[in-house]
């Protein structure tokens, strides 16, 4: 073999060899590379690892619904559970106040079920106006046995008997011409007029002659029958004693 032919040879097994050796390097480097980032993803997760363009921002995984909520995420279901919970008592009478329903549906052969809304606002606007709601009901009770719709021929409207013409100042404007047919703006109205009386005549009973334009009553009438079921209510909401027969 010529020299020429050796030295042909001996380049075509160097370059064969170079290849090779150039091919099992990157094999080596490309398994090096694998396992970095194997560990990494092992350690910090897959969001810490930083490989920008890994993973599109729009796209993010499924939450785990077996993991275990962070503290934070307890403290806001408990706090929902809370709000919840009050949500669906916020409709229910107390014990005492059921008992008042019962003595009103009896005593004026009303419905339990359009009873107790009546009740809800007298006690709210009671805490509102500072007014006992047990008087507010009672006031109720005597006005207009509890029918929203009813109106003297004086022009008294709803369940206080509030006459719209002495008491524009206190009927909101939203509610319309016949805002006072509306229970609980009629209840919210009444309670302010009796309370502006009580504290403008020095007692409960001469503010509630004034509230039934009997002021002149010396009998103080009026009076003397809103205090009496007052009384009954505060005994029927202690003992659900049956007051119904009671005039």
């Amino acid at each position: 073999m010529s020299h020429a032919t050796r030295m042909s040879a001996y380049a075509r097994h160097a370059g064969a060899f170079l290849l090779h050796f150039a091919h099992g390097g990157l094999v080596v480097a490309g398994l090096i590379v694998t396992v970095f980032v194997g560990v990494r993803i092992a350690d910090q997760g897959l969001s810490g690892l930083a490989m920008p363009g890994l993973f599109n921002r729009s796209e993010t995984a499924a939450p785990d619904v077996n993991a275990p909520l962070a503290a934070a995420d307890v403290d806001a279901a408990d706090d929902a559970e809370i709000v919840a919970a009050s949500a669906e008592t916020a409709d229910r009478l107390s014990p005492e106040m059921v008992r008042v329903a019962d003595y009103l549906a009896r005593r004026y052969k009303v419905s339990r079920t359009a009873i107790e809304p009546l009740i809800h606002s007298a006690l709210q606007t009671g805490r509102t106006v500072g007014l006992d709601p047990l008087l507010i009901i009672a006031v109720m009770g005597v006005e207009s046995s509890f029918n929203p719709f009813a109106e003297s021929a004086f022009g008294a409207q709803g369940l206080m008997q509030v006459v719209p013409r002495f008491h524009k100042d206190k009927i909101d404007p939203a509610v319309g011409a016949h805002g006072l047919l509306e229970p609980t703006e009629n209840i919210r109205v009444g309670a302010l007029v009796l309370k502006e009386y009580i504290r403008r005549n020095g007692s409960i009973s001469a503010g509630l002659q004034q509230y039934a334009g009997a002021g002149s009553d010396a009998a103080t009438a009026y009076a003397n029958r809103v205090i009496a079921e007052t009384q009954r209510l505060k005994t029927a909401m202690k003992s659900g004693s049956r007051l119904a027969s009671a005039s």
